[in-house]
């Protein structure tokens, strides 16, 4: 008795017998031993792995040439949401009678065979409630009874499907049928784990025996085609979560010969990863009965399954066609009349305008207008673009046309644009900035904006172009396969060179911001090296770069920088540069010493910069609210220090600048906050911002930042009490806004530069009225995908996320009375969108779940500098609803037939005003004491 090499069981090994010798050997030993050894083997050979010879032998007896076998086929298909609570499926059933007959045999290896499958008495049931058992099916005439559908044949080696042979001329419903039951026949009975393909794709293959007559096959990591279409958005949180389990369960006869019964399952589940209650699932069941083995056919006796083919098709008088078990999807089937873009476009031309901006009902039509277009030709797009009866609303096309990512669009909009004209500079800004949110750039585009950057035009859409080619090139970049591609290098070489070359500041920051948006490491020493040695704004612009870049890019060169930024070792910066650098040594999941360092920092009275010390105050506690560790490590920092530390002085400072993070999102599958930022320099705001950031296992995203920067307006509200740190040079006055959306930095909008300029604003009453200062349609989730199910049908897997954002603002402003008052108000209509569905020629059935809101968020600002300098922010949100609908739908082409079941569900979001801190509630105090 020996181990065989791998296996786990002992198996008897007899060498260099004959049968004679056998004989006389057996005869030798006692009747007692026999039974014991026969007796062992039975035992070993029901528990462990088939030995390989025993193996071959088993296979080979599959289907023995000649014999012909009858099975009845059920295949069925349903669809419903997900989740643990569901409603009522819709879906359809095929039956059919399957005869296999096993018609040549390979006369060198007898496990090489041509089996003929014929497929008779397709029949289509639908759920009915005249069906015999609740949720049942009855037979429903359709299309599939008359397709054309003749035997085909699969050509089986060892357990694998070679080739199917299927007759010319067959639908593609039929063929992909078809496809999905021969893969049942492709299967292996030893344990093992392989790469397979079949009507799934290209899939890992795990083989279990359960008992020595059945087995289960698992398949997992499944692949379609690289020819079909396919969309990951790369950042998690705006993702999609796609889960699948398909498995399998074998029943052989007692001698392996015949396979009795096949029982295969699958399972297809797609959610919202921000909201994983929203989401839809289609699954799949084949099973395979015997029902007759007393059938025989005559063999073809030739030498190679060629020839079998061509004598079998002389014989049934058809051409075959040689094809592999993978699937092809169905073409396009328009559920109304396939309207073009045009249409829908006149249709819905109403929705798209300016005063529909920022609700759910332009973010749906948007939707739909997107599935139009990414199928639509370049010359049907730029015949939209160009329609005269479209000029009232082209910004909202222009978003249209970006978030379409097809080189079609893309082309349609080079044809439409003109770029050298400085009149048609939003139209031209509001198709860049549409293409950069994208999630899937395209190699092609990506180079054609390359190449305009290096082209002359005006300086807004220059800086518009730079970084839109690197915002494409980082989204690019994240997408499978592509972390290495060339085009990221020249991109990034571009950017590199422009920066070298310019000649002044302005030029120095739009290259910068450019880094920002490619956000690749290599570019750390070059943005270390403006940060340092740039003048004030060139070195602010660097340290917003780093800053932007994910904590594991901050090394230890980064840390260092920012430490000498901090603590202005060797030269005085910027008070922005400080406390971005703070925000960096902060977010850097700091060691305990350099904590303790900066703590220390708050006590000194040698800085002059109150506001940076307050500014720094204000981020320890909103990171210690939400890092209890860090909030741990703090707390034993300052009893170690407590002479130092714990006092008024240093717990108390001075100034007015904040930061504070507010929940307004809280779910089992992610969280939403409010972070915002306030630096205060000499009683007015110097730089500030309001983050939405969604969070969800882990990861977080910044989904849109507004950012203010002004500069120069001290000497309007400061007084005797606060002067203007000596520090601080007085600059020009300047004011402006920058916008980040989805990651994407857009170009600053400068309000004005210069007093002179303020002032005529001023005077003027520019901005008394509420004016947009930005309109959006944008993509938010982009998922596409084609799923094969191996019964042969293909699912499609389509969800889209859009926001319809209007950011708008004013502000009042008396120099008399020496006060200000601005309100700046975010509305956004969000609509989600997931459809999966699975279309043939003869029946189409769905799932399509919609989450949908309209949130607001308002930010109020009052200031009073009369006397002392007191400043009001107030952040609201008022009430909100989220809707989330349920359609279940089901059509026969050719028939009346249309089932369409729905569930609703409304959630209220009670509105709230948020707690800022305590000394901003003090301030308004004072403004609002009458």
């Amino acid at each position: 008795m020996s181990i065989l090499p791998g296996s786990d069981c002992a198996v008897l090994t007899v060498v260099g017998w004959s049968l004679p010798d056998r004989m006389h050997s057996a005869m030798a030993v006692p009747t007692s031993k026999l039974f014991s050894i026969f007796c062992l083997l039975a035992v070993f050979g029901s528990y462990c792995q088939m030995a390989p010879a025993a193996g071959s032998a088993a296979v080979s007896r599959h289907f023995q040439l000649g014999t012909a076998h009858v099975y009845r086929l059920e295949s069925t298909v349903l669809f419903n949401e997900s989740g643990p609570r569901v409603g009522k499926d819709v879906g359809y059933q095929v039956t059919a009678t399957l005869n296999v007959g096993v018609l040549w045999q390979s006369p060198f290896d007898p496990n090489d065979k041509l089996l003929q499958l014929e497929l008779s008495s397709p029949q289509l049931h639908i759920k009915s409630r005249k069906a015999p058992e609740p949720e049942g099916f009855v037979v429903h005439t359709s299309k599939l009874e008359d397709l054309k559908n003749l035997p085909y044949l699969v050509h089986w080696n060892t357990g694998k499907i070679e080739h199917v042979f299927l007759a010319e001329g067959e639908d593609l419903s039929m063929v992909n049928l078809k496809k999905g039951i021969a893969s049942l026949f492709q299967f292996q009975i030893l344990d093992v784990t392989q790469t397979e393909k079949d009507a799934s794709g290209k899939c890992q293959v795990s083989y279990k025996s359960l008992d020595p007559h059945t087995f289960l096959k698992t398949k997992t990591d499944c692949i379609s085609g690289k020819t079909v279409p396919f969309i990951l958005h790369p950042d998690k949180v705006m993702g999609t979560s796609v889960t699948s389990k398909r498995e399998a369960k074998y029943v052989l006869s007692n001698d392996m010969s015949v396979v009795k019964s096949i029982m295969a399952s699958e399972t297809h589940n797609m959610v919202v990863e921000m909201w994983k209650d929203a989401g839809g699932s289609v699954s799949a069941r084949q099973h395979l009965f015997l029902t007759d083995t007393d059938g025989k056919v005559l063999p073809i006796k030739t030498s190679s399954v060629e020839e079998a083919v061509q004598e079998i098709e002389k014989n049934l008088k058809t051409t075959f066609t040689k094809q592999i078990l993978v699937t092809e999807r169905e073409p396009p089937a328009c559920q109304e009349d396939c309207p073009t873009l045009h249409k829908l476009v006149k249709e819905n031309h109403d929705h798209l305008k300016d005063e529909n901006i920022g609700t759910t009902r332009s973010a749906t039509i948007f939707i739909k207008l997107l599935n139009v277009a990414r199928e639509s030709k370049m010359e049907d797009i730029y015949k939209v673009l160009k329609s005269s009866k479209n000029k009232d609303i082209l910004l909202q096309l222009c978003d249209l046309v970006g978030a379409t990512q097809t080189v079609a669009a893309h082309e349609a909009a080079r044809k439409f644009l003109h770029l050298d004209l400085e009149s048609d500079l939003d139209m031209n800004e509001r198709y860049f900035w549409a293409l950069s949110l994208g999630s899937h750039p395209q190699q092609q585009v990506i180079k054609d904006v390359l190449t305009l950057t290096y082209k002359d035009f005006p300086e807004k859409l220059s800086e518009t172009l730079v970084l839109t080619v690197a915002a494409l090139t980082n989204r690019f970049m994240k997408l499978p396969g592509n972390s290495q591609h060339k085009v990221i290098g020249e991109v990034k070489m571009s950017l590199v060179d422009g920066l070298s070359k310019c000649a002044n500041e302005e030029c120095k920051q739009k290259y910068l911001r450019g880094l920002k948006n490619l956000g690749i490491r290599d570019t750390v020493p070059l943005l270390l090296q403006h940060a340092l040695s740039g003048t004030k704004k060139t070195s602010v612009t660097a340290m917003k770069a780093l800053r932007s870049l994910p904590p594991a890019a901050w090394d230890d060169d980064v840390k260092t920088a920012a430490t000498r930024i901090y603590y202005q070792l060797g030269k005085r910066f910027d008070t922005s540069s400080r406390t971005l650098a703070a925000d960096i040594l902060l977010e850097s999941k700091p060691s305990r010493e350099v904590l303790r360092e900066l703590l220390l920092s708050l006590a000194s009275r040698a800085d002059p910069t109150y506001e940076v010390q307050q500014y720094v105050l204000q981020r320890i506690n909103q990171i210690s609210d939400r890092d209890p560790n860090f909030g741990a490590q703090v707390v034993s920092i300052i009893r170690e220090e407590h002479k130092k530390l714990n006092n008024y002085h240093v717990m108390g400072q001075r100034g007015l600048s904040t930061a504070f993070m507010r929940s307004f999102l809280s779910s089992p599958s992610g969280n939403g906050s409010l972070v915002a930022i306030q630096e205060i320099a000499g009683g007015i705001l110097k730089r500030g911002l309001v983050d939405v950031v969604l969070e969800t296992q882990g990861t977080s995203q910044e989904i849109f930042t507004l950012g203010l920067f002004a500069g120069g307006l001290s000497s309007f509200v400061s007084s005797d009490e606060e002067p203007v740190d000596s520090e601080e040079p007085e600059e020009s006055a300047t004011a402006g806004m920058e916008i980040t959306a989805l990651g994407v930095q857009m170009r600053p909008f400068v309000f004005f530069s210069g007093q002179g300029e303020l002032m005529g604003h001023v005077w003027s009453g520019t901005g008394s009225e509420k004016t947009p200062a930005f309109q959006t349609l944008a993509l938010l989730q982009d998922h596409l995908q084609y799923l094969p199910l191996q019964s042969g049908f293909v699912a499609e897997l389509n969800l889209m996320g859009v926001v319809s954002f209007d950011l708008s603002g004013q502000i009042q402003l008396s120099l008399w009375n020496r006060n200000a008052h601005s309100l700046v108000e975010k509305n956004a209509g969000i609509m989600i969108q997931g459809v999966m569905k699975v279309d043939s020629s003869f029946v189409r059935s769905q799932v399509e779940f919609t989450l949908a809101t309209e949130a607001k968020l308002n930010l109020v600002s009052d200031i009073d500098f009369y006397n002392s300098v007191a400043l009001c922010l107030q952040l609201r949100s008022p009430d909100s609803v989220i809707k989330h609908n349920v359609y279940k739908v089901e059509r026969i082409p050719g028939s009346k037939h249309r089932l369409r079941k729905a569930k609703y569900k409304v959630m209220k979001v009670p509105g709230k005003t948020y707690a800022l801190n305590r000394k901003s509630n003090e301030m308004c105090n004072v403004i609002f004491k009458e």
